[in-house]
């Protein structure tokens, strides 16, 4: 039986992202959490559910390596919390009440708009295959619930609160800014924000 979760095709024996490449890897957490760090474009991936996995590769299932634990490698609590979501277990915590426990560097983003915090939500969110639904997002079987805003987005949150008042000069995307530095202008993110933000201002 074939079936995907998030961007990874599992079948009866083996685990991977389809892709015009066709490299095997071996059949270990380790080694499949090693290689799914970085992007097709070399870029580290801090989100783990960010839609920019690489591509064109497999990894063989089998009894130390079976599908559960090749997805929970990639996607960690994904199996978890589709559970407690089918069992209307899961703890579902609102964007508001984790910006608002935030302290020292992250607390400025607390005071990010109404606005702000649902343009950022769906830049960041929308980049990732988990469904956000600490937000309401709809989320079917097979689907990975996200319960609460992660710290990726918190720190987008506080770059977004700073561009509130004064918002930053836009920039063409540069794919070679890593793609969490949110303050550095070209960042693809970012620039989809402001972008929003002007249109919704225009």
């Amino acid at each position: 039986m074939t079936r995907t979760v998030g961007q990874l095709l599992i079948e009866d024996e083996a685990i991977g992202v389809p892709g015009t490449a066709n490299r095997t890897i071996t059949g270990t957490p380790e080694a499949v959490f090693a290689h799914v760090r970085l992007g097709d474009d070399g870029r580290y991936r801090p989100l783990s559910g960010a839609a920019t996995l690489p591509t064109g590769w497999s990894a063989p299932l089998g009894p130390a390596f079976d599908a559960d634990t090749a997805i929970e490698t990639v996607y960690p609590l994904a199996l978890t919390h589709q559970r407690q979501f089918a069992a209307g277990t899961l703890r579902v915590v609102p964007l508001e009440d984790v910006l608002a426990r935030q302290s020292g560097r992250y607390e400025s983003s607390a005071v990010l708009s109404e606005e702000g915090r649902a343009r950022a939500a769906g830049v960041v969110c929308g980049a990732c295959v988990r469904h956000p639904v600490w937000n309401g997002a709809a989320c079917a079987p097979g689907d990975i619930p996200c319960p609460e805003a992660c710290s990726v987005l918190v720190a987008f949150c506080r770059e977004a609160a700073s561009w509130q008042e004064a918002p930053p000069s836009r920039e063409a995307p540069d794919p070679r800014i890593a793609w969490a530095a949110f303050e550095e202008p070209g960042n693809e993110l970012r620039e989809r924000y402001l972008q929003e933000m002007a249109e919704a201002h225009d």
